[in-house]
């Protein structure tokens, strides 16, 4: 997720730095569209208790998310090797 994070404000830079300016809600739809879809739950999750997408808000959501898969993929490997 970190480099998908990385490479997508990357490319938003690069158009900041061309004068194309992006909505955040706009730079929302297109991060939350770019994923896989092992995050849908998520993704349906955000878009349906949200009034209005704030780009850093999803990107903590989607931070907070990859670390809990993170964190439950070390518990079950540490359950398998006990």
């Amino acid at each position: 997720m970190t480099k998908n994070l990385n490479t997508f404000k990357t490319m938003v830079s690069q158009l900041a730095s061309a004068d194309i300016k992006i909505p955040d809600e706009d730079k929302c739809i297109n991060l939350l569209c770019s994923l896989p879809d092992s995050w849908d739950s998520l993704v349906i999750a955000i878009g349906s208790n949200a009034t209005t997408l704030q780009f850093d808000e999803i990107v903590s959501a989607l931070l907070t998310k990859e670390m809990r898969w993170k964190n439950m993929e070390s518990q079950n490997g540490d359950a398998l090797s006990v």
